[in-house]
């Protein structure tokens, strides 16, 4: 019987060069919250993946306008470590929502072009993004709300 374990080895890879460029601007943007900026990373039907519910989300404005609402929301967000692959990297973040501390991933896949095609992120622990996602709501509602 052959192990699973040794069919499963682990190459290092680094991103193609346009997905280098984009992993080093999507890094720009958020540590620096330059959302005018966001669009020009962004494919046109990017793929967001919510942490607190399993419905995918499509388009640069959907992306835009949450990622805006979180980070109102987060405090002391870091950067900690990424792992990469040809094709996107895992970039680990901490964060702070009130007093609670949160840790996470942001999945990232980049298209030849170095645009991102789709963003999951994770984050535990569970009670700490439902309260980030209670927040996040309640600023998106007063969002649409003033544009009304």
């Amino acid at each position: 019987m052959s192990d699973i374990n040794s069919s499963m080895k682990t190459q290092p890879t680094v991103p193609h060069p346009a997905a280098e460029a984009g992993l080093n601007e999507w890094r720009r943007i958020i540590t620096a919250l330059d959302w005018d900026k966001l669009p020009d990373l962004l494919a046109e039907n990017v793929g967001y993946h919510n942490p607190a519910s399993f419905e995918t989300f499509y388009g640069k404005d959907a992306l835009i306008t949450i990622l805006r609402a979180v980070f109102n929301v987060f405090e002391d967000f870091t950067y900690l470590r990424h792992f990469s692959s040809e094709i996107g990297c895992v970039l680990e973040f901490s964060a702070k929502v009130g007093d609670e501390m949160l840790f996470g991933v942001d999945l990232i896949e980049f298209d030849e072009h170095g645009n991102i095609t789709d963003l999951m992120v994770m984050i535990r622990p569970a009670d700490v993004v439902q309260t980030l996602a209670t927040e996040a709501g309640k600023r998106l509602a007063a969002s649409q709300t003033a544009k009304e």
